[in-house]
């Protein structure tokens, strides 16, 4: 797996618990939302924005040519899914003006929908969409996001579970934490183990189950220092991950919050929607995962009403377009699911093409292109998916490789060599030996953020 400037954390495989039994569903609830705009059963164009290296970037872009749209993508320019024929454009997301190429590149393309893939661009979509004066800049990223009025809750964690609370949908308890003393005030009101959360970070980076106040004020001091120019320089020259060098010089420092911790194991859904409207879904429970707060690498496909409603119930009052990923932990005394965050963005599970209702990307161009959903044959009717090529990485003798669909893009055999690549770090004897003098002069350290 990359690693990311957020963290110095480990990325071992976890094995997670999974229960068969699913949650009670809400009370059923009913937003109306306007529908989609588009007529013309014409092939909609649409733009992948990613500042990162995900495999499901380079998955997604397949499913959604598949079922008839135009993929164009702007990324970092070793990105895997540059590999890929079936892109029609490839520009270059520069780390050194990332909001500048992305808004040249929807002026240049003018898609009818962008679509992130990390936090940092939904970001960099939300600035550009409140800064520019091109109207139709403007209007594509409102268009395949959300309202700009909303755009604060969907960047906040805290707030997100605010208002999912106020929709009944079940969360743990919850607080912003613009100061230290405000972490005081919490731990005198709710007893250890608690979460502490940073936004603007993902795939678990800048999350940290704390257990006891010594714990957390330490945490909490660390994950709130400014960006770390250590782990910026690290990145770029053992990953060509240059996207952490703006924000160590600029001094940026993360929102942070703080959760009430669930004992229990991780589930997601994954939604495509649009202006409101959910219109497929596939939810997952977690069987390993790349940390204890990390993103799956084998998941279990489920079926659970209350994880769908709240999706709804938060996609409507939002008024969200695209794909989304919401995180959810299960309760184990209890088997309720929690709400702990939104992923305003593609997630993995949002590529794993499941039939009628749970086939995201036919449903998304559907709507775009004004068409009725055509059903595809499902990738798998398996219920374990292993997703490529994180499991076989960490342990090519896994079982879940057997047991499980372990979903390779056969079909694209370059996306295939180029995934089976040794990381950039572990690639090149130089970067090899620099890892391991930065390993060995950072062993006695804290992990920063």
């Amino acid at each position: 797996m990359n690693s990311f400037v957020h963290d110095d954390k480990d990325t071992r495989a976890v094995t997670v618990g999974f229960t068969p039994t699913l949650g009670d569903g809400l009370p059923a609830s009913r937003l109306e939302v306007p529908g989609s705009d588009r007529t013309a059963a014409a092939a909609p164009h649409i733009l992948l924005a990613t500042t990162g290296q995900l495999p499901s970037t380079a998955r997604l872009a397949m499913e959604l040519r598949d079922a008839g749209a135009q993929v164009s993508l702007i990324s970092p320019s070793n990105h895997p899914a540059r590999a890929l024929d079936l892109i029609n454009d490839r520009l270059i997301y520069r780390a050194w003006s990332p909001r500048g190429s992305l808004e040249r590149a929807l002026r240049r393309l003018r898609p009818d929908m962008v679509v992130p893939c990390d936090e940092i661009t939904v970001r960099d979509l939300h600035a550009i969409a409140q800064a520019t004066a091109d109207r139709f800049v403007k209007q594509v990223i409102v268009r395949s996001t959300s309202s700009i009025s909303q755009f604060p809750i969907i960047t906040s964690r805290a707030a997100l579970l605010c208002l999912a609370k106020r929709l009944g949908v079940r969360v743990p308890a919850s607080r912003p934490l613009p100061e230290n003393g405000t972490l005081d005030e919490w731990m005198k009101e709710h007893r250890a183990p608690f979460v502490l959360k940073a936004d603007g970070s993902w795939a678990g980076f800048g999350v940290r189950i704390v257990s006891n106040a010594a714990t957390a004020k330490d945490a909490y001091a660390n994950m709130t220092r400014p960006a770390s120019g250590r782990l910026a320089v690290r990145e770029a020259l053992l990953e060509g991950n240059y996207f952490g060098i703006r924000p160590w010089l600029r001094g940026e420092r993360p929102a942070m919050s703080v959760q009430g911790y669930v004992d229990g194991w991780p589930a997601n859904i994954g939604v495509a929607c649009w202006q409101g409207e959910v219109l497929a879904s596939v939810c997952a429970e977690s069987v390993a995962t790349t940390s204890a707060t990390g993103p799956s690498t084998v998941a279990r496909i489920i079926r659970n009403a209350e994880m769908e409603e709240a999706a709804r119930r938060v996609v409507g009052a939002l008024g969200l377009s695209g794909m989304i990923g919401f995180d959810f932990m299960i309760e184990a005394a209890t088997g309720d699911a929690y709400l702990i965050e939104m992923n305003p963005r593609n997630t993995p599970i949002c590529a794993v093409r499941l039939g009628a209702g749970r086939d995201l990307a036919e449903a998304l161009v559907a709507r775009l292109a004004g068409r009725p959903e055509r059903e595809r044959s499902p990738r798998t009717e398996q219920d374990i998916v292993v997703f490529f090529p994180d499991t076989w990485k960490e342990d090519p003798t896994s079982h879940f490789l057997r047991s499980g669909y372990h979903d390779v893009p056969w079909e694209e055999p370059e996306l295939v060599r180029v995934l089976m690549q040794p990381e950039r770090r572990e690639r090149y004897g130089i970067l090899r030996a620099l890892r391991r003098l930065w390993l060995m002069v950072n062993s006695d350290r804290e992990n920063p953020r």
